[in-house]
């Protein structure tokens, strides 16, 4: 099972060189499943949203696309939308969550943590979240993935206070309901690392992924263009990551990480980190 992680285009910004690229890009690895965390569009006016349904019409034939909602999909300026409709946009184009997506052992759960109210931190309700996770862990899966828009975790510590409020807590609920893999985006700084780093004593360990903005303008120092590209080569028990940044100079995404992650008795562990340009990094062949 592959996947193909964007995030934050913000339609509005986009740059069409890059979007070009990427789209390029996304024909070749060809993925079984295309998500989109979060942020799609700016100010999330009709034509950011046109926009934002063009693209996605231009990526690979029959495969599925996920999309969740970020705080910039929520209208800003327009308080009248804001309070009366504040995904009617959205709802023109994607399927607002929460819902989950399956296909064999992989089930993907998508979460709103735009609410309306949080517009910039974010927020999931927990004992809400439960009982959502309660009916979707019925479904048999063996590799469980939750994607909502704010992250749990961050590079940077200046970005701290862009972590989804309760975050610990979240997590423990998504453990307790056998998450193996938490997705987002919003701070346009791309991570991949297991949750012990930030949360030590949260068992079972979870392994979580940002990825930075796929095509906007809004890149940060050290962060160009980039999104992921997930193989789930035995669900359950192994998944590689691999990240993949744009080169402004060559005008196309190239992988700069590639990550191997494996199941333990205590939940996810890194096995092994290369580089692309690592000697043995066909060891770790991401087909």
């Amino acid at each position: 099972m592959r996947l193909l992680h964007l995030s934050d285009p913000h339609f509005g910004t986009e740059q069409q060189a890059v979007g070009d690229a990427l789209l390029e890009r996304a024909s070749e690895l060809v993925p079984d499943l295309v998500i989109l965390s979060g942020d799609i569009t700016q100010r999330a006016t009709a034509k950011q949203f046109e926009q934002a349904a063009q693209f996605v019409a231009r990526l690979p034939v029959d495969v599925p696309v996920l999309a969740v909602p970020g705080n910039h999909d929520i209208p800003l300026w327009d308080i009248g939308r804001r309070l009366l409709s504040p995904y009617g946009r959205y709802k023109a184009c994607f399927k607002l969550p929460p819902f989950e997506w399956c296909d064999g052992d992989v089930q993907v759960i998508a979460l709103n943590s735009a609410p309306r109210w949080r517009h910039r931190n974010g927020e999931l309700d927990t004992e809400s979240l439960r009982e959502q996770l309660r009916t979707y862990a019925e479904r048999p899966a063996r590799h469980r993935i939750a994607l909502f828009h704010h992250p749990v975790d961050c590079r940077r510590h200046q970005d701290r206070h862009n972590i989804i409020r309760g975050a610990e807590q979240i997590c423990e609920v998504l453990g307790d309901h056998g998450i193996d893999l938490v997705m987002g985006g919003h701070i346009h700084d791309p991570l991949m690392r297991t949750s012990e780093h930030l949360y030590p004593n949260l068992r079972p360990t979870q392994v979580f992924l940002l990825a930075g903005t796929c095509i906007s303008s809004r890149t940060r120092v050290g962060a160009p263009n980039s999104f992921n590209l997930i193989d789930i080569r035995r669900p359950g028990e192994e998944m590689l990551i691999e990240r993949w940044d744009m080169d402004a100079a060559q005008r196309q995404f190239h992988p700069v990480q590639l990550c191997q992650f494996l199941r333990s008795a205590d939940g996810w562990r890194l096995g092994e980190a290369q580089r692309p340009d690592h000697p043995d990094r066909h060891a770790l062949p991401v087909s």
